[in-house]
C-alpha cells in the first residue's frame, strides 16, 4: 500500500500528540500536504477540499464529552477561573470542538477559512506572517513525515522487526484539527502582534540563520535521527528508556525527578545532542505552534515594563528553566534594551544553547539598530535548581516559568512557587505558563492524560493540581489567564 508524505506526517502527530486526541476513530486517511509547504494561495486550499468532498464523505464523530468526563476528579482550569480576569481566549478554547470532534474535511474548511482573514485583511504585515508561518507548518510536516519513515524503515531492516505495521491506518480527523490548532494560533498570535501587545518574532527574517538552507537541511538530520530513538524508546518503555546516564549518587545537585528521559528524548536533559534537536523536536510535535503558544507569556511582562512604578534602574528579569533559551530571545527583543536578564536551568548542556541563542539575538539586533558591541549586555546564565534558587530575597521586577511544571512533582511544584515569590520584588510580576488542565479545554479532559505515555511520570497530577494555591499561598495575588490551544498563561502580582 502506497505510503504517502501526509499520512506519514500525520502518523506521527498522532503517535507524539495522542495526549490531545480520542482514542482512534473510524475515519479513512485523506491527503493534506496541500496544507503543509505546498500551499501557495487560499484557492488551492479551497480547491483541495472541494476535491476532498467529491471523494470522501466523513461523518462527525461525536463523542459525548459530559459522559467522558463524570469520573474525571477535579476540573482546577475550570475552578481557577473566577480568580482572574479572563480574557476573550479562554471562553474560546473552552468551547472548541466542545460537542464533538470536527471531521477532517470541516477542520480543513476552518483553515482556509482562517487563511482567507489573513490574505483579504489589506495588511501587508499580516500576509507576510501568515505566508511564514504556512511555511513554518510545512518544515514541521515534513520533518513528521521524515521521522515517521525513518522510523519504520530502521525497525523493519536495522532493528529486523518484522512486526511493525505500515503507518498508514490515521485518525485524519485529530491530524486536520492540530493543524488547526496552529492556524488558530497564529491568528490568535497575529492579533496581539498588530495590536501592540508585543512585537512580530525576531527570528522571522528571511536572513536569519534558521532559514539558511545548511541549517533546515542540519535540523532535519537531527530530527530524523532522535525520532528514530525516540519512536524505538516510546514502543519499548522499558526502565532503561526511561532512565539517562546521571549516576543517582548526586541527588543534591539532580534530583530524582530531573533524572528522568522526558519524552523519551536522547540522554533527558543531559546531553549537547538532546540541547540542539529539542527546539526541532518540540515543534514538530506541535506542528510549528510552540513559539506562538509561549508568547502568551509576552504581552502581560511588556505591559508591565511600561507600567511598573519605579523606572529609575533598568528591569530586572529572571527565568525559571529556561532551556535553550530561545523564549528569552523574544523577551529580550520586547523589553527595554537595557533590561537585566537572568536565565536559570539545571542542565549545562540547554545553558550552553542559551548562550549561542543570546549571542546570536545580540548580534542580530546589533546590526538591526546600529548598536555598539557594548550596548547589549550578554544573559547572565545560572545553573541551579528552580527549587533552590542563588539570589537574594527581592531581587527582581519579573518572574518567567515556562513549561516547567508538568515535570515537577507537586511537593516541588510548591517549592519553586515559594523561591519565585522570594526572589520576586514587592509589586513585581509573576508570568506562569505550562500545559492546559482538566477544565481548561473540556473536549480534552477525557484524553488529556495520555501524554504520560511520552515518558511525563507527573503529568496527570499536574492536570489535577489546584495551581494558584501554590502562589497565593507565597503571597501572590491572581492577575489575567490566558489560553492559546493547549498553553495557558497565568499571571500573578506581588503584595506591596
Amino acid at each position: 500500500m502506497k505510503l504517502t508524505y501526509s499520512l506519514a506526517a500525520a502518523t506521527y502527530l498522532a503517535f507524539a500528540a495522542e495526549a490531545f486526541a480520542p482514542p482512534r476513530l473510524s475515519t479513512r486517511g485523506i491527503a493534506i500536504s496541500n496544507l503543509g509547504s505546498a500551499v501557495s494561495t487560499v484557492d488551492e486550499v479551497a480547491s483541495s477540499i472541494d476535491a476532498l468532498s467529491d471523494e470522501v464523505s466523513e461523518k462527525k464523530e461525536v463523542i459525548n464529552i459530559d459522559d467522558a468526563n463524570k469520573a474525571l476528579p477535579s476540573s482546577p482550569g475550570l475552578d481557577e477561573n473566577h480568580l482572574f480576569k479572563c480574557d476573550d481566549s479562554v471562553e474560546y478554547w473552552r468551547n472548541f470542538q466542545r460537542d464533538g470532534f470536527q471531521s477532517a474535511q470541516e477542520n480543513l474548511l476552518e483553515i482556509s477559512n482562517v487563511s482567507r482573514r489573513f490574505i483579504t485583511s489589506q495588511d501587508s504585515d499580516a500576509v507576510s506572517y501568515w505566508a511564514k508561518h504556512v511555511g513554518r507548518s510545512g518544515y514541521f510536516l515534513g520533518n513528521a513525515a521524515l521521522g515517521t519513515i525513518a522510523s519504520g524503515l530502521h525497525e523493519r531492516f536495522v532493528a529486523n522487526n518484522s512486526n511493525i505495521e505500515p503507518p498508514i491506518n490515521i485518525n485524519s480527523s485529530s491530524a486536520s484539527r492540530l493543524l488547526l490548532e496552529a492556524f488558530l494560533c497564529y491568528e490568535q498570535d497575529y492579533k496581539q502582534i498588530s495590536s501592540g501587545s508585543y512585537s512580530q518574532p525576531w527570528d522571522m527574517e528571511l536572513n536569519h540563520r534558521q532559514s539558511s538552507p545548511i541549517n533546515v537541511l542540519t535540523q532535519t538530520g537531527r530530527f530524523v535521527n532522535e525520532a528514530i530513538g525516540t519512536i524505538a524508546r516510546r514502543n519499548r518503555q522499558t526502565q532503561e528508556d526511561k532512565d539517562i546516564w546521571i549516576d543517582e549518587a548526586s541527588p543534591s545537585l539532580y534530583p530524582e525527578y530531573y533524572r528522568n528521559a522526558f519524552h523519551y528524548q536522547s540522554d533527558g536533559w543531559m546531553s549537547t545532542d538532546s540541547a540542539n534537536v529539542y527546539e526541532t523536536s518540540t515543534e514538530t510535535l506541535f506542528l510549528g505552534r510552540q513559539d506562538a503558544m509561549q508568547r502568551t507569556s509576552l504581552a502581560p511582562l511588556v505591559e508591565y515594563s511600561k507600567t511598573r512604578k519605579d523606572k529609575s534602574k533598568p528591569l530586572k528579569v529572571l527565568e525559571i528553566a529556561c532551556g535553550t533559551g530561545r523564549f528569552m530571545t523574544f523577551m529580550r527583543d520586547n523589553l527595554p534594551i537595557d533590561t537585566e536578564c537572568t536565565a536559570v536551568d539545571l542542565s549545562p548542556f540547554y545553558l550552553d544553547k542559551a548562550r549561542d541563542n543570546d549571542a546570536y539575538w545580540r548580534k542580530t539586533r546589533r546590526q538591526a539598530d546600529n548598536l555598539g558591541k557594548d550596548d547589549i549586555k550578554p544573559l547572565r546564565l545560572v545553573q541551579a535548581s528552580a527549587e533552590n534558587l542563588p539570589f537574594e530575597e527581592g531581587s527582581f521586577d519579573a518572574v518567567v516559568c515556562v513549561y516547567l511544571y508538568h515535570e515537577l512533582p507537586r511537593e516541588a511544584r510548591a517549592r519553586v512557587s515559594a523561591e519565585m515569590s522570594r526572589v520576586l520584588k514587592k509589586d513585581g510580576l509573576l508570568v506562569f505558563t505550562d500545559s492546559i488542565q482538566q477544565g481548561d479545554r473540556p473536549s480534552l479532559d477525557a484524553f488529556i492524560g495520555n501524554f504520560e505515555k511520552m515518558n511525563e511520570p507527573y503529568y496527570v497530577d499536574y492536570t489535577q493540581d489546584d495551581l494558584p494555591t501554590h502562589f497565593m499561598k507565597e503571597g501572590l495575588k491572581p492577575m489575567e489567564k490566558t489560553v492559546r490551544s493547549t498553553t495557558k498563561s497565568l499571571t500573578f502580582r506581588k503584595s506591596d
